[in-house]
């Protein structure tokens, strides 16, 4: 009879402690993104008041934001391997999100903390240029015919300066971040195949 004992491990192997749900990276990636839409949007003021409603604004925004996205999601999947839908989707919201209060940032600090008093020329400017769109499709007169749509364009803007207004477009803002953050997710998510392998 062998009495030897078998000191082979047979258990489970010990592993490090998994992946954080938001790795750190992911916030310095947002602060920077968001500190690049605040300056822009800052020395676009400084440069000329009016180019608050650029047409550079929109593409500026959605190019940092998809940047952000890229780069949160490229860095975790170099350091975990596989990535994916779900949790890609998930961090690139959050990135895009966090981004994306750079915006809203510097709308409270100009109206709130700089210059409060330019908000009746902001709702101005926004009136001017609600004017120009109309007037492109041939429509004119907005001011004489269509008052009641002036009053509400007044004062739909003046409530998205106020505190509450930021917030609420900060979180509406997340249905079209959604979309972009199921694109990217879509092109970056990275699957572990059987044999040890990545795919996807």
């Amino acid at each position: 009879m062998n009495g030897s004992i078998d000191n082979s491990d047979t258990g489970p192997v010990q592993t490090g402690p998994g992946p954080k749900a938001i790795p750190s990276l992911l916030y310095g990636h947002s602060a920077a993104g968001a500190g690049l839409v605040l300056m822009g949007y800052l020395l676009a003021y400084m440069i000329r008041f009016e180019a608050l409603l650029g047409q550079w604004s929109t593409p500026f925004v959605l190019t940092v934001v998809v940047s952000v996205m890229v780069m949160v999601l490229l860095s975790v999947r170099q350091v975990e391997g596989a990535l994916g839908f779900g949790r890609a989707f998930g961090l690139s919201l959050l990135a895009g999100f966090l981004a994306r209060l750079g915006y809203n940032a510097f709308m409270v600090l100009l109206f709130h903390v700089m210059r409060p008093d330019l908000v009746e020329a902001y709702v101005g400017l926004v009136l001017r240029k609600a004017e120009e769109a109309l007037e492109s499709f041939n429509i004119g007169g907005m001011s004489e015919e269509w008052g009641g749509m002036v009053e509400m364009i007044e004062d739909s803007t003046r409530a998205s300066l106020s505190l509450s207004g930021q917030l609420t477009d900060a979180l509406t803002s997340l249905v079209w971040l959604a979309l972009l953050a199921a694109i990217v997710s879509l092109i970056l998510k990275r699957r572990l195949a059987e044999d040890g392998s990545f795919r996807g």
